[in-house]
This record gives C-alpha cells, sequence and structure tokens, in this order.
C-alpha cells in the first residue's frame, strides 16, 4: 500500500510541473508579464491530432474545433439549427438551384486589420480545390463547377466562382445541389485572408493563423494547447471573454484539474462519467446529444461480405441493446439507422433485431452452416478498439469469430483510406445535417474506398444522385427508399448506436453552445 501511494504522489506531483509549465494554474491567468488579463475560459479535452489549425488538411475535431474559435465560413446555423449568415449580410439566393449570388457584410475585418473581400472568399475556395493544398474535405463541396478540373491539375482556378465587386459574388455548381447553403455553414469552409495565408506559406495554421472570429490566436502549440484572446472589433455580439485556452489533455488529468478548480470545462469521457450523474458535481455534467453514428462498416471486396446474405446475417449478430445500457452505461441510443435521429430519410423501425438463430441461418443460406471468419482493425486505446471488443463476444453466439488487431492512428487511416479493413467501425459526426452527409459520403462509389467500404452500386448511386439534386420538398422519399435498402436491404454496414457527448462545466461560465462535436465561445462569459 505505501509503495502504491508513494507512486501516486510522485505521479500528481509530476502532473502539477506538467500543467504548470503549460499554463493550466490559476497563475497563468495573469498573461506572460501583462499583469490581470480579466476573464479567462479554460477548456480542455482529448485532441491528440491537434498538430496545425488548417482545417483544409485535417478532417478530425481536434483541428477544426479550436480553429472555428478563430476562423469563420459564411453561414451559421444557431441554436434552433436554422441557418443564418454569419460572414454574409443574407442568405445566398439562387433561381435555378445552381448559380448562388451571396453578399458579404460589410466593414468586416481580419485580425490583421485587412477588410474582408469577395477576393479572399475567392482565395479560399481555389485554395481548398488546389492540389498542392492537399485538401481532405474537397468531397464537401466538389458539386462546385470547375472543382473536380482543379484537383485533377486541368485548371488553376474555379470556373464556378465568380468575384462582381469587393462585396458581391456568385457560386456556379456543376448540377443542382439541394443542401448547398448547408455546405458553406461547415467549418471546413471557412474563409482565409489572401495575403496573409500566402505569405504564411507551410507556417499557416501554425505560426499564423488569421479569420474574422471572435478570438484571436496568440500561442499555438501542436499537440498541447491553443491561447487566444478576444478579438476587439468582432463584427458579431462583443465578446466577454479576454483570454482562451484549448488544451489537449489526458481525460484522467483534465479531470483532476476541473475538481481542483483550473479549467472551467472538461470533455468527460463516457466511461467516466457515471460518477458525475450523482456526485457534487452533478448539477455542473451537461449531456449533449448528438447527429452522429457509429456504425459496423461492411467492406464489401473482401469475401465473405461480398454475399448479401452474409451482411444480412450480421444485422442479427449485435444485441445494441446490451451495448448500451452494459457497456456504455445507457450513455447512448440504439441505432436503426446510418441516418441518425432529427434527420431526413430517418425511418421508425426497431434498433435491435439481435438473433442469433436468424443469422445462423442466413449465414447457413450463403453455404457458411459451420459460421464465418471475419477482421477489423481498431485504434489502440480508442473507444472504438473497446467496442470492438463487445462485438466479438456477441458475435460468438452466431457462430462468427471476430479477430481485432490493434494498430496506431496513422496506420489505420491508411488502411482504412486504401479500402483494406474488412470491418472497420465508422464514427462520423455531422458535418451538415442532412442525410447527403450519412449515405454519399460513405457509399457513393466514386468515394467509398476512402471508408473501407468500396459499396458499388448502381442502384443506390442514381438515388444518391437524385437525393441530391431534387427540390428540398421532393427529397424525402428518395431517402425513405435509400435508407432502406442501405441498411436492410443490401445491408451495407450495421448501425450500431447514437453517440451523446459530457462535459463537467464549470457555474461561474454561462453561454456555452454545444453544437453537436463542436463547442463554440462567441458568446460565453462569466462570472468573477
Amino acid at each position: 500500500m505505501k509503495k502504491n501511494k508513494l507512486k501516486h504522489i510522485s505521479l500528481l506531483l509530476g502532473m502539477i510541473i506538467l500543467l504548470t509549465a503549460c499554463g493550466v494554474t490559476n497563475k497563468s491567468d495573469e498573461g506572460e508579464g501583462q499583469g490581470d488579463v480579466g476573464k479567462v475560459v479554460k477548456f480542455a479535452s482529448q485532441f491528440p491530432d491537434m498538430d496545425s489549425l488548417d482545417v483544409h488538411k485535417y478532417t478530425t475535431t481536434d483541428v477544426i474545433l479550436p480553429a472555428q474559435n478563430i476562423c469563420e465560413p459564411l453561414l451559421e446555423y444557431d441554436s434552433n439549427r436554422e441557418l443564418q449568415p454569419l460572414l454574409l449580410e443574407t442568405l445566398p439566393t439562387t433561381e435555378d438551384g445552381v448559380t448562388y449570388s451571396c453578399k458579404l457584410k460589410e466593414g468586416v475585418k481580419f485580425h490583421d486589420g485587412t477588410e474582408l473581400t469577395s477576393y479572399d472568399v475567392e482565395y479560399t475556395f481555389n485554395r481548398i480545390f488546389d492540389p498542392a493544398t492537399q485538401n481532405l474535405n474537397t468531397w464537401l463541396c466538389d458539386m462546385i463547377l470547375g472543382g473536380p478540373e482543379m484537383l485533377e491539375g486541368k485548371a488553376e482556378s474555379l470556373a464556378g466562382f465568380k468575384v462582381i465587386d469587393d462585396y458581391n459574388f456568385e457560386i456556379e455548381l456543376s448540377t443542382p445541389y439541394a443542401p448547398f447553403l448547408s455546405v458553406l455553414s461547415c467549418e471546413q469552409m471557412m474563409i482565409y485572408p489572401k495575403e496573409a495565408c500566402e505569405a504564411a506559406g507551410d507556417k499557416w495554421g501554425i505560426d499564423t493563423f488569421v479569420g474574422t472570429g471572435p478570438y484571436e490566436l496568440v500561442e499555438f502549440v501542436g499537440k498541447d494547447y491553443t491561447r487566444c484572446k478576444k478579438n476587439e472589433n468582432y463584427h458579431g455580439t462583443p465578446v466577454e471573454i479576454d483570454e482562451l485556452y484549448v488544451y489537449n489533455m489526458d481525460p484522467n488529468t483534465s479531470i483532476m484539474e476541473y475538481e481542483a478548480g483550473n479549467l472551467d470545462l472538461v470533455k468527460v469521457e463516457t466511461k467516466m462519467v457515471e460518477p458525475y450523474k450523482t456526485n457534487e458535481f452533478k448539477d455542473q455534467l451537461v449531456k449533449v446529444d448528438l447527429m452522429a453514428i457509429i456504425a459496423l462498416n461492411l467492406n464489401v471486396n473482401m469475401e465473405p461480405l461480398n454475399d448479401v446474405k452474409v451482411r444480412q446475417a450480421l444485422t442479427y449478430t449485435i444485441d445494441k441493446e446490451s451495448l448500451v445500457q452494459d457497456f456504455l452505461q445507457g450513455n447512448g441510443t440504439p441505432a436503426n439507422s446510418i441516418i441518425p435521429p432529427n434527420i431526413m430519410g430517418h425511418p421508425d423501425r426497431e434498433a435491435n433485431k439481435y438473433d442469433p438463430e436468424k443469422a445462423k441461418e442466413l449465414l447457413a443460406a450463403a453455404g457458411y452452416a459451420e459460421g464465418i471468419k471475419l477482421e477489423s482493425y481498431v485504434v489502440e486505446g480508442d473507444e472504438a478498439a473497446d467496442i470492438a471488443v463487445v462485438l466479438q463476444e456477441q458475435m460468438k453466439a452466431s457462430n462468427i469469430d471476430l479477430k481485432i488487431n490493434l494498430v496506431d492512428q496513422a496506420t489505420y487511416v491508411d488502411m482504412r483510406k486504401a479500402g483494406e479493413v474488412q470491418c472497420p467501425i465508422l464514427t462520423w459526426y455531422k458535418d451538415i445535417p442532412d442525410p447527403d452527409n450519412f449515405t454519399y459520403t460513405f457509399y457513393n462509389s466514386a468515394g467509398s474506398q476512402l471508408f473501407s467500404s468500396n459499396w458499388n452500386d448502381p442502384e443506390t448511386d442514381n438515388l444518391m444522385k437524385l437525393g441530391r439534386s431534387l427540390p428540398e420538398d421532393e427529397r424525402e422519399a428518395v431517402y425513405v427508399e435509400l435508407e432502406k435498402l442501405l441498411v436492410e436491404d443490401k445491408a451495407a454496414m450495421v448501425p450500431l448506436y447514437n453517440p451523446v457527448f459530457y462535459y463537467l462545466q464549470s457555474p461561474k461560465v454561462t453561454g456555452v453552445e454545444y453544437s453537436d462535436s463542436m463547442v463554440r465561445f462567441a458568446k460565453t462569459e462569466k462570472a468573477e
């Protein structure tokens, strides 16, 4: 016991030294020789991939969340999930669903004092498709005319972007795309200043990151923390917080620091949340329901998953109720669809189809009466690795042997993008609240390899294309049909659960906005 106690004391001392060096303790509120800087908010979560703030080069929340305090897209969703103009005067207008007219707010300044103009928007959109950028998010907006040609090196600028004057511009699409305005609200579409971004070169997002947002970058330490100060000239509601810190921190350490009063907001891992539902911090616990899906993707290029009966059998092998109630301790909802609730096309059907005998019957009909062997790769230490173990145990009742391989993040991403993972666990938080974001993204034949589904089906491809192009009031019937094909008839995946996030928020702090996986501080206040 004494040995363990000494180890514990040594660990605590080590943490204190580390956290003091990072500026987490309350003494950091005084700044670097600047005296009292006023109201400071400190937020910690797990951001292991926070290598940069350049959202054009990353797909992860680790980069997008800290960056969205600094830079902004043209539009945003409000707390009622309604689209609103952010950098534009009004929502873009279109007469044909192809050409959109946009007008910027006048007088909006970047943090370096230069004014936002149409030329900055043009530069940003061209940068998105410039092959040199190596943007991982072009699929979000590849319906803009000329985007694919730029990516292929056949054009140097977008044919579909036209500057009219300093504040007015037009965006032309190659075909109608119903949720295009939602695309303009994505954080991955945030607007960069042409002059500052070009001058920074490959240091953009690391040493230099300038935007129009409520906070200005002061210091960025990759994989460690982002420190910002309020934008005194913000074009929106005046910012009340003087300094904002976003830390990448071990979940146990962040909880300890929150309880010690050194952090104002922390994300709480699902497996750690139970005590906080009843202890002295229960009134500080915030639950956020997400438009998100955790699912088991099925790689149709790898036998026996090329057989629809095998894929249908897998839909009966997982006890989602037990997964959510026993393993996740009720922190989630069993999923009945790849499309989350509150999004067009979400069905009314029973989520849990657990029936090992039915699964074995379908496997036998496919010629696998003795069962099958499957294989998955997961990132070591990730929650998906724990989920995979639960699935492995549950599948045994259906004569399925699931082998789990633990790898590092880089290896997993490379394998998944190459289409080489047989049963990847898909974790997806919405980019836009639209069924296209949960169907076309993973199952269009042109891009399905990236998520190791390798789905290539003309029938569902045609429905996805149709759903994108129809007027809004005609789309739902298409997605109802598409969803049933993907989830039931052809079984492209097995939906597992819709996740929730938990945070501990100091009672001194108000006005934090939780938008699915994003946390926004533009309207945050802190009591003395």
